[in-house]
């Protein structure tokens, strides 16, 4: 047998012992039902708030991850930039140092002494100014050691650029007049007669030699020891076929006997450029060069300047 639930009914009893209107229990209910709201309500905002709040906090911290992903992204291509501007300046003072050691070297051998100058003017502004730092370099210390390595680098090219123009000042004239004057061997070959006095090869009279004769094979390739500037290309009388070339400083060289010639007159020919080819054209026993070198238009020896 199943038990019936009991109930319980509250009243309230005035001080005269009457019981209550209704309404004010009604009230009283309603008083209840408006604080349990407001409590629920309370919550629900203070829930919302703390959502707002978390969400806020979660978007703040998504945000400062995009920036600090941009920011790595950043000092990744500063520090590849830096890497190829570090190259740069290096290579550089690599070159700088080649060239003014060269230059150096050279003057040793010419014996000539080079005066430091002093310092003046400064780089220039198209390609020695250092390329100006990123901004945002400034706040990483690793950034900022690469700067001043390249700043360091910089300044040492700088240097050794300077010393470079001055050695080159000092050789410059030396340098032109080494370009002008007959240095090579005009063709391959071997003296078959020196510079003098001798018998002439065909009558036996004696003669001086104006010259040396090279003996080649015909057609062999004949080249400008230097410099210079053609004056006169063709047959003259017992030279054949016959080039001079003025290099300058009272310096003319003569090539006869050639089987052509490949330049003309006013021409100019650099150092190794080919003018004539070797034959037996005029006075000659054979295919041969005669090569005359000629000072303020007297015969020198040549064979002292056959150094290449």
């Amino acid at each position: 047998m199943m038990k019936r639930k009991r109930r319980f009914h509250v009243v309230v009893l005035r001080e005269d012992g009457k019981q209550y209107h209704n309404r004010v229990v009604e009230w009283l209910q309603i008083q209840r039902g408006l604080v349990l709201a407001g409590t629920v309500v309370g919550g629900l905002t203070l829930g919302t708030f703390a959502f707002f709040v978390l969400a806020a906090s979660h978007g703040h911290l998504v945000a400062r991850n995009i920036e600090l992903r941009h920011q790595e992204k950043q000092l990744k291509k500063q520090f590849v930039d830096l890497g190829k501007r570090l190259d740069e300046a290096r290579n550089r003072l690599s070159q700088s140092e080649q060239q003014l050691a060269s230059m150096e070297e050279l003057a040793r051998e010419q014996n000539l002494k080079i005066k430091p100058t002093p310092g003046m003017g400064g780089p220039e502004p198209d390609t020695l100014a250092p390329q100006a730092p990123p901004k945002a370099s400034l706040s990483d210390p690793r950034i900022q050691a690469i700067e001043s390595g390249i700043r360091d680098l910089n300044s040492q090219a700088d240097f050794v650029y300077h010393e470079t123009q001055d050695v080159g000042r000092v050789l410059k004239p030396h340098l032109n007049q080494m370009a002008h004057t007959p240095s090579i061997w005009p063709v391959k070959g071997f003296i078959s007669s020196g510079f003098g006095d001798r018998q002439d090869p065909l009558d036996g009279e004696p003669e001086l030699h104006p010259g040396i004769d090279i003996a080649a094979p015909y057609g062999s390739p004949v080249e400008a020891p230097a410099e210079g500037l053609v004056i006169s290309a063709g047959w003259q009388n017992g030279y054949g076929n016959c080039i001079e070339v003025s290099h300058g400083n009272g310096l003319v060289s003569v090539y006869g006997h050639l089987s052509k010639i490949l330049v003309k007159p006013g021409q100019t020919v650099k150092r190794w450029q080919k003018i004539g080819l070797v034959g037996s054209t005029g006075h000659s026993t054979g295919p041969h060069l005669h090569y005359e070198i000629r000072r303020n238009d007297r015969p020198i020896n040549p064979k002292p300047f056959l150094l290449y």
